[in-house]
């Protein structure tokens, strides 16, 4: 007896050209998806990197304002001379690349006065190497040739400057250490941002002035 022959429609298997178009349809798929993969990966980058980047500023400026409406009149010692000096204000003072402040601020927590200080603080901003650094000490009449301790409060800074309100007007410079500003006007500029400006009431003045926006 002859052997019964094998129809079409029970054979199986795909043809090489079926095979490599699989191939090349699973490739395409696992490009796709990997490019999305990336994409998502650095939008988490992006938006982790804004969000610190924000919280940095934040910091910043409530470090700023913190310090500058706790101002208070009360002169330092200088060189460890008496001096009626209570607002120090000028460019490229205490080592700074751009603007620069001094000034002493009260409101330094000192619970059950447990520390041996008071809560006065003598502060101060300078602009170093495109970096806002906050400036303290630790006792408001410091020792004769001590350093502040130097804070780093916020980066990619590229320029930083003061402008001053008195009598109706502002001031570029602070020509009277010997007195307090009624309010005081900060620039930054950053890398990222561009020119950021706020306005800060100083609370020890005796005159007032109008606050205004930040921009």
């Amino acid at each position: 007896m002859l052997p019964r022959p094998v129809s079409k429609s029970s054979q199986t298997g795909f043809t090489l050209l079926e095979v490599l178009l699989a191939l090349v349809i699973f490739a395409m798929l696992s490009l796709s998806a990997y490019a999305v993969l990336q994409g998502v990966i650095r939008n988490d980058e992006v938006s982790r990197d804004k969000i610190t980047r924000l919280s940095e500023l934040q910091r910043a400026f409530a470090t700023l304002s913190r310090d500058f409406t706790q101002t208070i009149p009360r002169p330092v010692r200088i060189n460890g001379e008496t001096s009626t000096v209570l607002f120090q204000a000028e460019r490229f003072q205490l080592n700074s690349d751009d603007g620069a402040v001094m000034f002493v601020r009260a409101g330094w927590l000192n619970p059950g006065g447990e520390l041996r200080r008071s809560e006065l603080q003598r502060v101060g901003y300078r602009l170093r190497q495109q970096t806002l650094e906050r400036l303290t000490y630790l006792y408001p009449d410091a020792v004769t040739g001590t350093e502040p301790a130097a804070t780093p409060l916020l980066s990619k800074v590229t320029a930083f400057s003061l402008r001053f309100y008195r009598n109706g007007e502002w001031l570029t410079q602070w020509n009277t250490p010997t007195e307090l500003p009624a309010a005081v006007e900060i620039t930054l500029t950053l890398e990222d941002y561009g020119t950021i400006r706020r306005r800060f009431l100083l609370t020890g003045s005796e005159t007032t002035a109008d606050n205004g926006s930040s921009e």
